[in-house]
């Protein structure tokens, strides 16, 4: 069933979709069991996305179809109708692009920065197949895979300063593959994982993250050994460590 907007009905879908609030609407499509809105962005200026000249000229335009998050149950798609431009500075590499909207579009997606945000909270919280599950009742149907590769496309968080590091092994595959997992005991958040149990590799870590004041660590033998490699190379009395077990 098509229909078409008028002003105030667009003005209730702003409301329910404010991420949308930049764009001109045109229709909203009931296509048995999910949603269609089919939208485009304004005539204002646009700078080039690689040298910032503005404005660009308007090259022509295309549709895109993108999955937004769910409303009442049933998915939802935006049509969104977007400029190519062309950047008149002859010193950009860039020939011509395609305009993004803030909050809306990221290059090469094909869903909204709220749903993925969405699924990347579900993914971190739930990873593969129970991901995918919750994701389907929430209105996205994805499948684990995608899940997956949605947590390793995101940005390494920023480790700061550790002063109480907490260090352990487990088993990639049992008894056969190990690593280690570095924690901050003060935020009991994981902070970054070492490909292996070996000292050095503990040590070498040690030594590009300076400022650890105490290590909680077990006494298994790759870890123990790395301790007075530690010391070895650093001021006695520069890190405390405490044994668990």
């Amino acid at each position: 069933m098509l229909h078409e907007l008028t002003g105030r009905e667009a003005g209730l879908l702003y409301l329910l979709f404010p991420h949308l609030s930049g764009l001109d609407l045109d229709r909203v499509e009931d296509l048995d069991g999910r949603v269609k809105i089919v939208a485009r962005t304004g005539s204002g200026p646009v700078a080039c996305r690689d040298c910032g000249t503005l404005p660009a000229r308007v090259h022509d335009r295309y549709r895109r179809c993108l999955q937004d998050l769910a409303c009442g149950g049933r998915p939802v798609q935006v049509e969104l109708e977007v400029r190519r431009l062309i950047c008149d500075n002859p010193a950009c590499p860039v020939a011509t692009f395609a305009e993004q909207v803030k909050g809306l579009t990221a290059r090469h997606q094909r869903r909204t920065a709220g749903l993925r945000s969405l699924l990347e909270r579900v993914a971190l919280a739930l990873a593969g197949r129970a991901g995918s599950r919750l994701a389907r009742v929430l209105g996205a149907v994805v499948s684990r895979f995608t899940l997956i590769r949605l947590v390793r496309a995101m940005p390494d968080v920023e480790i700061g300063q550790v002063t109480v590091l907490g260090v352990d092994d487990w088993a990639k595959r049992r008894g056969q593959s190990y690593a280690s997992v570095l924690v901050d005991m003060d935020s009991h958040r994981i902070i970054d994982i070492l490909p292996d149990r070996e000292a050095g590799t503990f040590a070498d870590w040690l030594r590009a993250h300076p400022g650890v004041q105490l290590i909680c660590r077990d006494r298994a033998g790759g870890l123990c050994a790395g301790r007075p490699r530690g010391r070895a190379r650093r001021p006695a009395g520069r890190r405390q460590v405490a044994h668990a077990g």
